[in-house]
């Protein structure tokens, strides 16, 4: 059995009004999802589902932890999942299952809707764009010695120095170049 088909939500047989489910996300929620980009983590999922003639509404809040790699040193980085969104449900007869990320239409003989895919969307939206260990109260980052030393990662000071150095070693050699142009003549 596939852990994703347990993250579902009941369409027919729930009575009109609210209902609440929660859901509770670990490492094996996320390899069965199938992404790259999170590598573990827990979350609690805490759904608010508000049903009406008209379909289902799912209000969604997911808070917890996230493992993912630091974009700089590769090593692993915990970031923490704080998610709120809404999914609407629709049933269409004679339609298959279409998902656009704010509306899920459902077949009208569906008796559940699954959720998983949402959840794990949700999760990668709710990471910054940017994954990188922080700073220590030094200002020294938290990211391993070994692999920035491996990449030659250089400060803005030190870039600064490089760009100068070449600056000077590019004049020195176009003065030398001119020079001998000029001694040929």
């Amino acid at each position: 059995m596939n852990i994703l088909d347990d993250f579902t939500i009941p369409v027919k047989g729930l009575s009109a009004g609210s209902h609440d489910f929660t859901f509770e996300v670990d490492r094996r929620f996320f390899d069965a999802a199938g992404g790259s980009l999170i590598t573990g983590g827990e979350a609690r999922v805490e759904v608010k589902a508000a049903k009406t003639a008209g379909g289902l509404a799912l209000d969604f809040h997911i808070t917890g932890r996230a493992e993912v790699e630091c974009d700089r040193c590769l090593e692993p980085l915990t970031l923490p999942v704080d998610y709120s969104g809404v999914l609407t449900v629709r049933a269409a007869e004679g339609r298959e299952e279409d998902y656009d990320g704010e509306v899920m239409w459902i077949g009208g003989n569906q008796t559940e809707v699954n959720v998983a895919q949402y959840i794990y969307e949700s999760i990668c939206l709710s990471l910054p764009m940017t994954r990188v260990h922080g700073q220590d109260e030094n200002g020294v980052s938290l990211c391993d010695p070994d692999m920035l030393a491996r990449f030659s990662i250089v400060s803005a000071e030190q870039f600064d120095g490089m760009a100068a150095e070449k600056e000077k070693n590019d004049g020195q050699s176009l003065k030398a170049k001119l020079e001998k142009i000029k001694d040929n003549l």
